[in-house]
């Protein structure tokens, strides 16, 4: 069981690990935004910075992109629950947090990994009670001993409090506020003239930006949740037990109290609200991350080191020339300085002089070969290490459609291994908000639309051991147009199979994206009588019914 001692254990431990990698991580940022250079320190100094860390993590940020994201769930195998019902919650709630996932996705990128925290709020609607926020890896504290995610332990949330939230929310205690330096700010002087942590005295320190650490610790052994605070009595007490969640109670938002994790899967699991996205991994430490910009780090430093030397040697490429004394004097001196576009120089030679032998430009070395064949090589170590297909980057290539379809869907390719992981992170959100909301509507019934119908969803809906999948989460613009392409040309197919036409307009209607008037017309226009409702056989007919009525061997065709 967590107590105290063990959450400033596990605490210590994890910013041991953090601020090691502290100066790494800053280096990671900095090529990102295009500040690899310290320009502070040598302002004199011609320093050239290359966007090519933000190429490589765009590149793939675009590659994969997640439009709509959304989920299909399968039904649990005893038959509890309604998966249509958790369906259409779960993708309303996915279709809001795409810029979450993402941010998720350019922190787990740039760094080691990132996480999704699924937070709840004060809303009186409880389908909006669930919010999300992208946290970054030094933020998270994990089961570093757990080989999967689902097998952690213990799982703490580090994140800050202004003090006025802090004594609303766990009571008017006494707090080592201070004010918030984020992590990789931590030692670096700011502007205010103090670095990290330290700071001047209280009274000058206004009040509203007064800032409480606190970590959120869930215990998955032993299904309990506990609030720490290093600034709460030095850490050696817990700053408060268990969870207040916003509850509808009298047709007001009031909070009630749980002593153990809530949120639980259909066999009674706990799970914490955090879903993880590493799009790599240590090999012997799954729960440790690996950058993908890290992985091409020193092709970037190179890069910037080669064109800032070349933009130096750029800039003392002047004009300059040699001049025999005498031969100039100080005006003739200062319009040829001037350069000074159709001006005449006059000038007197002696007797036997050549003007060609007085004055001789200054000559520049040539750019060595080998600086050239180093910048190629740079350029091929950081394809290699980039693996995105070409046309991810606007390039133009000689591939067949039948490939770019391939990549275009994330098949086969590293960019399709990494969309596996994304898809991964968005079937565990749902499967949490499912979880949460099961919590939220254990009480109350709530009415929903689905295929537009009206529909009665309820706590005991959600209460199944459902199967998720990311459903259409590596469309792309080409492989729309694939799938538009493929099912016109299907449509003759299905005409010669019988398919109504009203399903076929239906489908074009929701393929195309048209306008749903389109439906209603054609439905009007069919139920409209174009004929008399009495029907008579005509005098002859293909088969074989006369007018003196069906034969006996044509009776059987009548029959039910």
């Amino acid at each position: 069981m967590i107590d105290a001692k063990i959450a400033r254990a596990c605490y210590a431990a994890h910013e041991k690990y953090w601020v090691d990698r502290r100066p790494e991580m800053r280096r990671l940022r900095s090529a990102y935004l295009n500040r690899y250079w310290d320009k502070k320190e040598s302002p004199d100094q011609v320093l050239i910075e290359t966007s090519r860390a933000y190429e490589f993590i765009e590149g793939y940020v675009a590659s994969l992109f997640a439009r709509s994201p959304a989920v299909v769930i399968k039904g649990d195998i005893r038959g509890l629950g309604n998966p249509n019902k958790a369906k259409a919650l779960a993708n309303g709630f996915l279709s809001h947090i795409r810029q979450q996932l993402e941010d998720a996705t350019r922190l787990a990128l740039i760094y080691p990994a990132s996480f999704l925290k699924l937070m709840p709020n004060e809303n009186r609607d409880p389908f909006k009670r669930v919010t999300v926020a992208a946290v970054a890896p030094w933020n998270v504290i994990v089961d570093t001993d757990a080989h999967t995610w689902d097998a952690q332990k213990l799982v703490g949330h580090r994140y800050y409090l202004t003090l006025k939230e802090a004594r609303a929310r766990f009571g008017n205690k006494k707090y080592s506020a201070h004010p918030l330096v984020r992590f990789l700010d931590q030692g670096i002087d700011d502007e205010r003239g103090y670095s990290g942590r330290t700071r001047p005295g209280e009274d000058e320190i206004d009040p509203v930006f007064q800032y409480v650490e606190i970590v959120e610790w869930y215990d998955i052994e032993d299904n309990r949740f506990v609030v720490w605070s290093p600034d709460y009595k030095n850490g050696t007490r817990l700053l408060y037990d268990g969870l207040r969640l916003p509850a509808i109670e009298d047709a007001e938002v009031k909070e009630r109290k749980y002593d153990a994790i809530p949120f639980v899967d259909a066999a009674g699991n706990p799970l914490a609200p955090i879903i993880p996205l590493y799009y790599s991994r240590i090999p012997d430490m799954p729960m440790r991350g690996y950058s993908a910009l890290r992985r091409v780090y020193d092709q970037v430093q190179e890069t910037n080191i080669i064109r800032s030397y070349q933009a130096s040697m750029v800039r003392r490429a002047a004009r300059q020339w040699v001049v025999e004394s005498g031969v100039f004097d100080a005006e003739a001196m200062s319009k040829l300085a001037q350069g000074v576009d159709g001006e005449f120089i006059e000038v007197e030679l002696s007797p036997g002089q050549a003007l060609a032998g007085s004055i001789l430009p200054v000559p520049h070395a040539p750019v060595p070969a080998e600086l050239q064949s180093y910048i190629m090589q740079v350029m091929d170590d950081f394809q290699r290490g980039s693996v995105l297909a070409p046309f991810t980057r606007g390039e133009s290539t000689r591939a067949t459609a039948t490939e770019i379809t391939a990549l275009a869907a994330y098949s086969s390719s590293e960019v399709g291994r990494l969309a596996r992981e994304r898809d991964s992170a968005i079937e565990r959100c749902a499967r949490v908000y499912i979880a949460m909301m099961t919590v939220y509507l254990d009480e109350d019934s709530q009415a929903i639309i689905i295929d537009g119908m009206p529909e009665m969803v309820s706590a005991r809906d959600l209460d199944g051991d459902f199967t998720y999948y990311a459903q259409d989460m590596g469309a792309t613009p080409v492989s729309e147009a694939v799938k538009k392409q493929e099912f016109f040309g299907a449509l003759p197919t299905l005409i010669e199979l019988g398919v109504p036409p009203d399903q076929i307009l239906a489908e074009l209607v929701r393929f195309l994206d048209l306008p749903q008037d389109f439906l209603s017309s054609v439905q009007g226009a069919s139920s409209s009588p174009t004929q008399s409702s009495a029907t008579t056989l005509p005098e002859s007919s293909p088969t074989g019914v006369g007018p003196g009525g069906p034969s006996p061997e044509d009776v059987v065709r009548y029959l039910p």
